[in-house]
């Protein structure tokens, strides 16, 4: 599962494929465009070893005038998007079984539509 999240509104869109390799990252990187059709965007990347790929630098190259890329350092608690997955995550996982992909898939999904994820100045990030 790949997910933008808007810091702004805590809006999470996100995109279920079969696994995450650069392939699908590049396909991936459209759906923000679809999503949010005007305006200038800033994607917050980890270290993701499909993030930096040479067909995905040469994607963001080519839309250098719609996207800007923020590369954060290894500590997944500077990246809000790993709150959502670890909530995601424990919120699947917890004391279940899942029987076939399409019952999982179609609970996360419900989940994500869901989620308002912000940051809060007083206290810690928080879903």
């Amino acid at each position: 599962m790949f997910g933008p999240l808007d810091y702004g509104s805590g809006e999470l869109a996100t995109a279920q494929e079969q696994t995450a390799n650069a392939a699908m990252f590049v396909v991936f990187l459209h759906h923000p465009f679809v999503h949010w059709p005007t305006g200038q965007l800033v994607l917050v990347l980890d270290n993701a070893s499909y993030h930096r790929t040479a067909a995905v630098h040469s994607w963001f190259a080519t839309h250098q005038n719609r996207i800007s890329v923020i590369w954060l350092p290894t500590f997944p608690q500077l990246n809000l998007i790993e709150r959502v997955w670890r909530f995601l995550k424990t919120m699947l996982a917890c004391h279940r079984f899942w029987n076939d992909r399409d019952s999982l898939a179609k609970r996360a999904q419900s989940l994500c539509d869901a989620i308002r994820a912000t940051f809060h100045a007083e206290a810690s990030p928080h879903i």
